[in-house]
């Protein structure tokens, strides 16, 4: 982070200090007190488990300049069931403000409009691929320029303002995730980020519960261009019918430079041919690989599997070609992009394979995923273990109905379903098929974990997905352990495939931020 002065920090957040004078500058913002090196700015957050007060004197003893705390903090009170109170020293230096995460904010929207001037932003908003799309674009543009991007899926009202802090004096770009599951959120957090740059990756039928329908979905994702700076550019799915008729809906996005990408022949960037090549290799190591072409002249490679990733990549090489990079730099260095872990990430176990994109659901990824299954060269069975979409409110029978309903249609052999929702999808598809599926049903992943194995086979192909807050990465582990306890052959191996973000945030005191 560039330096910031106490001075400022306490006019920045709005802040008050009992301090005549604050000494001294802080390059560093943290949220968890276990991170705190010297020198840095520490806010103490209140997250669902855990309030980052209770840990300020841990923070002090780990060299920590400042404490970010609420105005009724008192050092004594009831807040204070840990005895870390007599850790605080004396003269430690207290920020008070109405609301410590507010105050993140105002600080993160005060270094992009003093320190950040020189520094393009951009933005990745939309119902799936955000995560995925920012890792690309970072990798792309990172040939050329220093920069960073948000980590993890920081996307929210805590991690959208630590990415901005989080540059450093010499970056030139840098890439924040914006996620939401109740109107307005984009907004606020686009008032923050001023993007020169902002990515719509698509809008599908998420976090219903929280934005009510697919058209107030379009118009909270649409949000983020408003706030770009003049002159700045919109990258847009020209496939997503929901962006379309948004767009048609707010006459002042007519104003907007826009660059589209998609299948759709009108598309600034069209998706002319695809060859998805995924197999297991004789090395135990899956191998998975997308070529395709832009406008009948560009061929590009990526050595990830799925047609919804390409999809991802047409943004990612729109926002590169708007920095000025030209087709065969982009092909070459996306020829070498890998995806970070925990969505689609795959294992090979002997003759068994295991693909574990247990992170989120909702209907649009769950389809991406089943097409990666379909499209897998299974020496056997495809097993789908599938656990409930959440978040869908008044729609989520109807949701899961039709997926279901797709599943049986998608050359699985066998679907194991887990969650409230397991009964609805089992029948379903075992109804659909005619009985040519086997199906399970389980009302939590810990009752499916008792027994899951009873029913795979060592050389099935299977495949995980499910909302969070299923934790089915659990089956995952158990079955990768199975596997080996019944002798298969080889190492284990891993080579990481695809991923879908939903909304989460970092540490705050000790816990992670909700996942959202």
């Amino acid at each position: 982070m560039k330096p910031l002065t106490l001075e400022e920090v306490v006019s920045a957040t709005e802040g008050t200090c009992d301090r005549s004078t604050l000494p001294g500058s802080v390059t560093r913002v943290t949220t968890d007190s276990r991170d705190v090196k010297p020198g840095d700015l520490f806010f103490a957050i209140r997250g669902e488990r855990f309030d980052g007060h209770q840990f300020i004197g841990e923070a002090f003893a780990s060299g920590a300049m400042a404490a970010i705390v609420r105005h009724d903090f008192q050092w004594a009170s009831p807040l204070m069931e840990t005895p870390e109170a007599a850790k605080i020293p004396p003269d430690a230096i207290l920020i008070r403000v109405d609301d410590t995460i507010t105050a993140l904010g105002r600080l993160g929207r005060y270094c992009r409009l003093r320190l950040l001037e020189a520094v393009t932003v951009v933005a990745v908003t939309g119902s799936n691929g955000k995560t995925t799309t920012k890792s690309m674009i970072a990798h792309l543009l990172s040939e050329r320029w220093k920069g960073r991007a948000s980590i993890k899926s920081f996307n929210n009202n805590i991690g959208v303002p630590l990415t901005l802090l989080s540059v450093e004096p010499s970056d030139e770009f840098v890439i924040c995730e914006v996620g939401t599951n109740a109107p307005g959120e984009i907004a606020e957090l686009a008032r923050l980020i001023e993007p020169e740059v902002a990515v719509i990756t698509g809008v599908s039928e998420a976090h219903l519960e929280g934005l009510g329908s697919l058209e107030k979905i379009a118009d909270e994702k649409l949000s983020l261009l408003k706030f770009l700076r003049p002159g700045g550019c919109a990258i847009l799915n020209h496939d997503c019918e929901a962006v379309a008729a948004g767009l048609k809906r707010d006459r002042a996005f007519n104003k907007i430079k826009k660059v589209t990408f998609g299948r759709n022949p009108d598309a600034d960037l069209r998706l002319t041919a695809y060859a998805p090549k995924v197999s297991p290799g004789a090395d135990g190591q899956l191998t998975g690989s997308v070529e395709f072409t832009i406008n009948d002249r560009f061929q590009y490679c990526l050595a990830v599997p799925g047609r919804h990733n390409v999809s991802n990549a047409l943004a990612a090489i729109a926002v590169a070609r708007r920095f000025g990079m030209d087709h065969e730099e982009i092909a070459a260095r996306l020829a070498t992009f890998t995806l970070p872990p925990m969505r689609l990430e795959t294992l090979r176990v002997g003759r068994l394979t295991l693909i574990n994109d247990a992170y989120n659901a909702n209907p649009a990824s769950l389809a991406a995923a089943v097409d990666v299954l379909q499209d897998m060269k299974a020496p056997r069975r495809r097993v789908l273990i599938v656990g409930d979409m959440r978040e869908l409110g008044s729609e989520s029978e109807r949701l899961h109905r039709e997926a279901a309903e797709k599943i049986a249609h998608a050359g699985v052999q066998m679907v194991v379903a887990v969650g409230e929702r397991a009964k609805l999808v089992a029948q379903t598809v075992k109804q659909a098929s005619g009985g040519a599926i086997e199906t399970h049903a389980f009302g939590t992943t810990e009752t499916a974990r008792k027994r899951l194995t009873s029913y795979l086979r060592p050389d099935d192909t299977i495949l995980i997905k499910g909302s969070r807050a299923l934790g089915l990465e659990k089956l995952a582990e158990q079955i990768r352990g199975w596997a080996e306890t019944r002798g298969s052959r080889g190492s284990a191996s891993r080579q990481v495939a695809h991923r879908d973000s939903e909304r989460s945030g970092p540490a705050t005191g000790r816990l992670a931020s909700p996942s959202r």
